[in-house]
């Protein structure tokens, strides 16, 4: 278990840049009555792209430029990635510390009782 944990570190330490959220692509209608997002179909304007998340209790949005988004894209699978690492090290940190409770109980009730 030590060595998972030894690599759970490791993978946290090798994260690069990271970013909470989602990212959508957002179509749009103009208000211009002669312009192609009103034909027959309607072609759109866009894509846009916009981040969404919440961090402590606050949601925001943010459009992001087309260049931007392969770098916003890996910083959003690097967060993802964070989260499943602290999730794993939670998980093999309590083994560990239920194996540790249970040596401790084992050591204490194999001592000779103090009169």
């Amino acid at each position: 278990m030590e060595r998972r944990l030894q690599r759970i570190k490791r993978g946290l330490a090798a994260l690069g840049d990271l970013r909470p959220g989602h990212l959508s692509q957002q179509y749009n209608v103009c208000g211009n009555p002669s312009c192609r997002c009103k034909a027959d179909p309607p072609q759109r304007h866009g894509p846009y792209y916009q981040l969404g998340w919440t961090r402590k209790g606050k949601s925001t949005t943010r459009f992001i430029r087309a260049p931007d988004v392969a770098a916003v894209k890996a910083q959003l699978r690097n967060h993802e990635r964070l989260l499943r690492l602290v999730d794993r090290w939670i998980a093999v940190s309590v083994e560990i510390c239920d194996l540790e409770l249970k040596q401790s109980r084992t050591e204490q009730a194999s001592r000779p009782a103090k009169n």
